[in-house]
């Protein structure tokens, strides 16, 4: 991660005005001057964005966990960069400790007081012990986010239409058993005493305390014709879910075909509830 922000402060010197949109902490105004708005601009290319459209921070590999310079510790405290060397300290708010702050105060020229926290990407002063803004180094952050957000939308979209167009269509195929599954329903069913008085084919949902809400959107969902047609066209059978697995891991199970309609026969079962 250090290498990833260390060539911030390899940048030419420049002139550069303080903006009226900063804030107003000197040390802001000290580091501009020296450094114009560059620095904070090279940082959009330090910057990731996890998942995208979410919060901005640090990029780092993601099995590199940042640590303190100067006391190896990488939790509770907050850590920081220094725009200025790309050396990480950490920082405990509530006037705690603060080897961030210690780091601005050992450099006899200054120009170490601006940092970014790691996971956030927020502007950080560690003279002021405050955060702050910086027009410049914000909408660095925004371009960032923004980037990742399209570079996301353009991956989803990058699909067939054609193709995407027949994955939301859901066709219904009527099931019809095979000899095997014929003989099993045949030696495994009972026959059903008519002289019960009570619904037949009804299929009721156990209340299992304070879940009748669930049981009501369970319902009403297997009532809804692209669930119900899914169901009962087979398609969430799990015979051939593993069988499609084991095939791919070269390791071919056995597994029930009555078990894998059973899905199907709840759903035939509770539709006729409506």
């Amino acid at each position: 991660m250090s290498s990833t922000i260390n060539h911030l402060h390899h940048h030419h010197r420049i002139d550069g005005q303080i903006s009226p949109l900063t804030s107003s902490c000197p040390h802001l105004a000290d580091f501009r001057s020296r450094n114009g708005a560059k620095p904070f601009r090279a940082l959009q290319d330090c910057l990731r964005v996890k998942p995208p459209g979410g919060r901005a921070g640090i990029r780092r590999e993601p099995s590199e966990v940042p640590r303190c310079a100067a006391c190896g510790d990488s939790s509770p405290s907050r850590l920081y960069a220094c725009v200025a060397c790309a050396a990480v300290f950490c920082h405990a708010p509530s006037g705690g400790p603060s080897h961030a702050s210690a780091h601005a105060a050992s450099m006899p020229l200054g120009g170490h007081e601006i940092a970014v926290d790691v996971d956030r990407a927020e502007l950080f002063c560690c003279a002021c012990r405050d955060q702050i803004y910086d027009r410049d180094f914000d909408a660095a952050v925004v371009l960032c986010q923004s980037a990742a957000l399209k570079s996301a939308i353009t991956v989803q979209s990058s699909g067939n239409p054609e193709n995407m167009r027949k994955r939301r269509r859901v066709d219904y195929r009527p099931w019809s058993p095979d000899v095997r599954e014929r003989l099993l329903m045949d030696n495994g069913s009972s026959v059903l005493d008519c002289e019960i008085d009570r619904p037949r084919g009804l299929r009721g949902l156990n209340n299992l305390g304070n879940t009748c809400f669930m049981n009501s959107v369970l319902q009403a969902l297997l009532h809804t014709p692209p669930l119900r047609d899914y169901f009962l066209s087979d398609r969430h059978n799990r015979y051939y879910c593993q069988l499609k697995n084991a095939a791919t891991t070269g390791r071919i199970a056995a597994v029930s075909v009555v078990a894998g309609r059973g899905m199907a026969g709840m759903v035939v079962a509770t539709t006729a509830m409506g």
